[in-house]
């Protein structure tokens, strides 16, 4: 494990999302695009900035040795880069919500039921249901028109 890491702040449904999926500290997947995008946007630490200390984060990613980029030298991630990195991880968390939600469609189920046991299998505190539920539903509203899916 890498003594170099990037704190990022994310809400807390997320949180639970992330730490049940990749872990505590988050360990990703190599070549993912999350990976990908650490590496892109990880620089030497500016002279004039303090090293992050992850004060106020709620997420914490070990930096791993990329080829050609030592985490002792580069382990420094802009606020762009950190705001790219929960961009990604939300994009993710989206994809997997209407995936898994999606698929099952054909079966006689409320939709509060299948949010709730998607919360409960992803390790997200009931109380973010109405999150939760209101992502899938503007999910629902821009994807599954489109193509005709349709849930509840």
């Amino acid at each position: 494990m890498s003594d170099y890491n990037v704190y990022l702040t994310v809400p807390e449904y997320l949180e639970q999302w992330i730490t049940h999926t990749f872990g505590n500290p988050v360990q990703l997947i190599k070549d993912s695009p999350e990976m990908r995008t650490l590496n892109e946007l990880t620089v030497k630490l500016p002279c004039d900035k303090m090293p992050d200390t992850g004060e106020g984060s709620n997420i914490t990613i070990p930096i791993p040795y990329f080829k050609g980029k030592d985490p002792a030298v580069y382990n420094h991630l802009y606020d762009s880069g950190k705001n790219a990195m929960v961009e990604s991880f939300s994009t993710l968390f989206d994809k997997n919500l209407f995936t898994e939600i999606t698929d099952l469609k054909n079966v006689n189920l409320k939709r509060a039921t299948l949010i709730y046991a998607y919360m409960e299998k992803h390790g997200i505190d009931e109380k973010h249901w109405d999150t939760v539920a209101q992502r899938w539903h503007r999910l629902n509203q821009k994807y599954g028109k489109k193509k005709n899916i349709k849930i509840a």
